[in-house]
């Protein structure tokens, strides 16, 4: 049983740039309703730390 709670991201780019990091996902799958693709990943510290990075990181590259 996972000691976290999941997170289901939908952001395909984001979750390219976290494998980049080192951030594995615990499994995929796609939406039933809405047919989208996503990736699920344990939530962490390490998890949401990595997102954050990537955000600053896109919009570093914006400006």
């Amino acid at each position: 049983m996972l000691k976290s709670k999941p997170v289901f991201n939908y952001d395909i780019e984001e979750c390219n740039q976290l494998f980049k990091k080192g951030i594995f996902p615990i499994g995929c799958g796609v939406g039933d309703k809405d047919g989208r693709v996503f990736h699920v990943f344990i939530a962490s510290r390490k998890y949401f730390d990595a997102v954050k990075l990537i955000n600053y990181e896109m919009k570093e590259k914006e400006r």
